[in-house]
């Protein structure tokens, strides 16, 4: 089951608000034009009237450690409460971040593989790409990999080298 992050304002706004301040909200569509104008400043006051109180009532409400500062997280969370123009510019912004983010674990990778081929090792043994895929294999598949591979030296290998194949050499082709 997924876990469900906690809204920042709805976590707020229940922090500082009652159940009878919420039952006014949720009257204020049913109001007439002059009611709901009254009840809006109404309902702002006490809304301000219970967090002065709650925060004298309460100081050790405010000793929770701050949570980690993430630019990334603080852009997504803001980004539904944004103009479309000041949202555009956050979506570029987080683009640029992962593209930057990208070219950096890119530069690590290229900079391992260049310590593997000049050190002639590396996490998949020598610089030659072979070896490198050898590395993916379990002990088995390459034993067999080995075996069923021309070794230097074989006929397979020497007519590859020459640019010939097995039916450019009478000695070699199958009998017919």
């Amino acid at each position: 089951m997924e876990k469900k992050e906690k809204d920042p304002i709805q976590t707020f706004d229940t922090l500082y608000t009652t159940n009878q301040i919420q039952i006014m909200k949720i009257l204020l569509p049913f109001c007439d034009e002059q009611a709901r104008r009254s009840l809006v400043v109404m309902i702002k006051f006490m809304e301000l009237q219970y967090t002065i109180s709650f925060t004298q009532k309460h100081p050790d409400a405010f000793h929770e450690a701050p949570l980690p500062f993430s630019l990334a997280d603080v852009c997504e969370q803001i980004k539904a409460y944004c103009p479309p123009q000041l949202r555009s510019m956050l979506e570029q912004f987080q683009s640029m971040q992962s593209a930057l983010k990208m070219y950096e674990d890119m530069k690590q990778m290229m900079e391992l593989f260049q310590d593997s081929e000049g050190s002639g090792a590396g996490p998949f043994g020598s610089g030659d790409p072979t070896s490198m895929l050898l590395g993916f294999l379990s002990p088995e598949q390459q034993e067999l990999f080995r075996m069923l591979s021309p070794g230097p030296g074989s006929p397979d290998t020497q007519a590859a080298d020459e640019g010939t194949t097995d039916t450019d050499n009478p000695a070699q082709a199958a009998p017919s």
